[in-house]
């Protein structure tokens, strides 16, 4: 017959489990007294620096509340337990409390199991909210860890977490939805202080899934973070303040984020594969979905091919971890996946040879004979190989606009046999040809340039406009009115420039080049006017003239022996918008229309 035990017996027998398993700690001191009659409280425990217990080394102390109960099954992870509500209110406003459940077992009492729950006011507040007309809230309390390192870490860490979060106790927490629209938000941050012997590092992971991690919130003009409300399950995660990470020997900077439940952790790696590690499980589950941009499919995929081959993961410069054994949602055939990866290598390095910047989203490469032109066009560009294409009309050469997903390439077609349709492509800008254009009744060499349109500097990928400037002195011993084109092509830049919203900055610095270079090289064989005011409406679009450049203006504006259409150019520069009026006015109407075509006339008001 089973002894049957009171409730002072049961407190004595819950009192003693947990201050045996606070005394083999190097830096916690407790004061727990069996049968202790404080309301809601029963004890405190001091957090020293080290296992010198001097006055002076002293961090601070945590309150604590122990409770015992007879059960039939000690051996289990986690369990209930009915906290009355006035206690949760008590502990909350003193600054939280360690609440330790200490099962007993009903038919050997020596047998125990310490349970807690780091009760920090934001978790106080998570369960009194919305129940305050409640006699008692059910916690959960977990299985107390057997070791000395991993109950200091708690006890510290729940320390620093219910300071900051003291303060704001009577202020209801940050809600996790009004993150990204608060523009207060200067930086979200955690911090978690881990107790190891010097000789064993922590694994990353493990000390995720093992430990509680709260975020704080910098708010602009605030001293002090803002804790960030608690949600039932999701922590909030950030790829902020990681380490780099090495796999097989390669460095990815910037490359991981977590996100953690209470039954286990999911690490993102970049864009495509996630690791998910189950709590007291062995091992990790592996997901990956290839991403759609070129560059972050080719640090993806070597990625993903390493932690296959190696199932090793440094996290800084020495935390190792080994992932055990990894299962794949999905097959991984390895030898398939290098094959890939080498092929996404070529392609990305064909975009480079044609000068391309930008990233190549092939998961927008929309089926296999996309694909497979892509790959025709890299075996045949720059004349390795002639194609057949059916082209209407008997020139020998042809400019191609292509489009490819995101990118939009020029090409040159130059024709090796019209009977057949056979050409050789060229990259446009690495063509070696001579052209020429024709404006009214004159025709010149020109810049590969000289035969784009505003829209072609917007929208064409393999445009290299640190060339620019170049193409035209290449040009000036063979023709001289390769000053007049470049006039031309600066005016065309600067409508580009206008026309795109983002105005960006590469189109500008170019035109400010060419604009430059004319006001400077061209001699006589351009107006004064014209280059001086296309070179102040350059700079103008990017800052406000100086007195100087105004005083130029001002002399075109007042000279006598100027046209109209120059005066009136310089006057709208001036914003001198009411003489500007004038002089429009007094302009024929073939003139006006020709104004109005210029890109000066965006500063008209």
């Amino acid at each position: 017959m089973r002894k049957r035990y009171n409730n002072k017996q049961i407190e004595d027998l819950a009192t003693i489990a947990v201050k045996d398993c606070l005394s083999m700690t190097d830096t916690l001191s407790q004061f727990i007294k069996e049968n202790d009659k404080t309301p809601s409280w029963d004890g405190e425990v001091l957090i020293y620096k080290s296992n010198r217990t001097d006055k002076k080394d002293i961090i601070g102390k945590v309150t604590v509340q122990v409770k015992g109960e007879m059960a039939d099954n000690i051996n289990r992870e986690e369990c209930s337990f009915s906290v009355d509500m006035a206690d949760l209110v008590n502990y909350k406003n003193d600054g939280g409390t360690i609440y330790f459940v200490v099962l007993i077992d009903k038919n050997n009492p020596s047998k125990r199991k310490v349970f807690y729950d780091a009760l920090t006011p934001l978790k106080i507040d998570y369960y009194i909210k919305g129940h305050k007309n409640q006699n008692s809230r059910v916690i959960k309390v977990k299985r107390l860890p057997g070791d000395k390192y991993a109950i200091q870490t708690i006890f510290y860490n729940f320390y620093e977490d219910s300071k900051k979060q003291h303060s704001f106790s009577n202020i209801p927490p940050i809600k996790l939805r009004t993150l990204s629209s608060s523009n207060d938000i200067v930086e979200i941050t955690s911090s978690l202080t881990i107790f190891s012997p010097k000789k064993k590092l922590p694994s990353p992971i493990q000390t995720f899934l093992n430990n509680e991690v709260y975020w704080y919130a910098k708010i602009a003009n605030s001293p002090i973070p803002h804790p960030i409300e608690m949600v039932s399950d999701i922590k909030l995660i950030s790829k902020d303040g990681f380490p780099p990470i090495f796999v097989n020997g390669d460095r990815y900077d910037n490359y991981m984020s977590k996100t953690q439940t209470k039954d286990d952790i999911t690490i993102q790696f970049g864009e495509s594969t996630t690791l998910v590690f189950i709590k007291n499980g062995k091992g990790a589950r592996l997901d990956y979905r290839l991403t759609g941009m070129l560059r972050n499919r080719i640090k993806d995929l070597n990625f993903i091919i390493s932690i296959i081959e190696t199932g090793v993961i440094v996290f800084g410069e020495n935390k190792k971890v080994d992932l055990g054994q990894i299962h794949a949602d999905t097959p991984f055939d390895i030898i398939s996946a290098k094959k890939q990866l080498e092929s996404y290598k070529r392609i990305e390095q064909f975009w480079k040879s044609l000068q391309v910047e930008a990233d190549f989203d092939i998961g927008n490469i929309d089926s296999n004979s996309s694909l497979e032109e892509l790959y025709l066009l890299m075996k045949s560009i720059n004349g390795k190989q002639a194609i057949h294409i059916n082209l209407d009309g008997e020139h020998t050469g042809y400019l191609l606009h292509k489009s490819m997903s995101n990118f939009q390439i020029l090409l040159f077609l130059d024709a090796v046999d019209k009977k057949k349709s056979l050409y050789n492509v060229y990259n446009f800008f690495d063509y070696k040809g001579i052209f020429k254009v024709a404006r009214g009744n004159t025709e010149y060499f020109a810049s590969h340039y000289s035969v784009l349109s505003p829209d072609d500097y917007i929208e064409l990928s393999n445009i290299n406009l640190s060339k620019m400037l170049q193409s035209y002195k290449d040009l000036i011993d063979r023709d001289v009115n390769i000053f007049e084109a470049a006039n031309y092509d600066l005016l065309n830049l600067l409508f580009a420039y206008d026309k795109h919203t983002d105005h960006p900055i590469e189109i500008l610095n170019t035109a400010k080049e060419i604009a430059s270079w004319l006001l400077n090289e061209s001699a006589d064989n351009l107006h004064a006017e014209i280059k001086m005011i296309n070179y102040l409406q350059t700079i103008k679009r990017e800052r406000e003239l100086s007195a100087e450049e105004n005083k130029r203006l001002y002399e075109i504006s007042e000279n006598e022996n100027s046209s109209l259409m120059f005066k009136l150019g310089a006057n709208l520069l001036l914003e001198n918008y009411k003489v500007a009026r004038i002089q429009f006015e007094q302009l024929c109407e073939q003139d006006k229309e020709v104004f109005i075509s210029f890109p000066i006339y965006k500063f008209w008001k």
